[in-house]
């Protein structure tokens, strides 16, 4: 009896986390009028016309490439360069380390749309605009998030290891790539992925970058089928289920070590 009230409570919960992604599914096979009139959760009439507007009405293979191409060059960017930062703060010593580190977290205070004016015409002057590296190359400079994340993990480690590498005569940069890269996997993934989901959604970034429609992302396109007047919702649905694709895939893939890393945060 003591294991089975948890488990009803967690079979509960993954019922009510899952509803949403399977009205979700189940709507985008439904037409305009019953996804309007709420009556039903299983579609009466089922129709595939919602995938198919998606796929020609407007080039979204091509949106898909955008927003693949983006997003993982924007990961793996900024995964490696607040890695390089959180490796810095946590394991060399040099003056004013704290007060540079102290502006981190206090750029982790600062909302983001702050930046939005500024980056804009750093990204004009350097004649990036309606370009997909406008939205790729900021991201390069890593994440304040990031850089506190890892370096946490970094500092759990024991700099034994890093002292015996400087007297094997290992310079930073090795050490760094040799031996706290791989000690640090679980929480490469856990932000490996947060920063998949946030650069894969990202909807302000392509709308104030571009212009061309043949450079538009997947959140874009889904966009264009919501009107002034009137949305094709069920044509929305569909569209936005196909981008829950991606991040599901990478969640699955990277689950063993995100699972890790988050366990391993809460031990801290």
């Amino acid at each position: 009896m003591k294991k089975t009230v948890p488990y009803l409570l967690l079979y509960g919960l993954g019922i009510v986390v899952l509803f949403p992604f399977t009205w979700l599914l189940l709507s985008s096979f439904k037409d305009s009028v019953e996804v309007m009139s709420g009556n039903h959760l299983i579609p009466k009439h089922w129709t595939f016309e919602n995938y198919k507007k998606i796929m020609t009405e407007i080039p979204m293979l091509s949106f898909f490439r955008n927003s693949m191409f983006v997003t993982i060059l924007a990961t793996v960017g900024g995964l490696l360069a607040s890695a390089m930062s959180a490796f810095v703060f946590a394991k060399l010593v040099f003056r004013g380390k704290n007060t540079l580190f102290a502006m981190v977290l206090v750029v982790m205070m600062i909302p983001g749309v702050i930046t939005l004016i500024p980056l804009f015409i750093i990204m004009k002057s350097a004649g990036l605009i309606d370009s997909l590296w406008a939205l790729i190359l900021p991201q390069w400079t890593g994440t304040a998030f990031g850089v506190f994340f890892l370096r946490q993990h970094m500092m759990s480690i024991p700099h034994d290891l890093y002292e015996s590498a400087k007297l094997e005569g290992c310079n930073p940069l090795r050490i760094f790539v040799s031996i706290y890269l791989p000690l640090i996997k679980p929480a490469l993934a856990t932000l490996a992925v947060l920063n998949f989901i946030g650069n894969w959604n990202d909807l302000l970034g392509p709308l104030i970058y571009l212009n061309s429609p043949s450079k538009m992302t997947v959140t874009v396109g889904i966009s264009y089928f919501r009107g002034q007047y009137v949305t094709d919702y069920p044509v929305v649905l569909a569209g936005v289920f196909l981008s829950l694709i991606p991040t599901a895939i990478v969640f699955l893939f990277a689950q063993k070590h995100l699972t890790r890393g988050m366990l391993i945060s809460g031990m801290k």
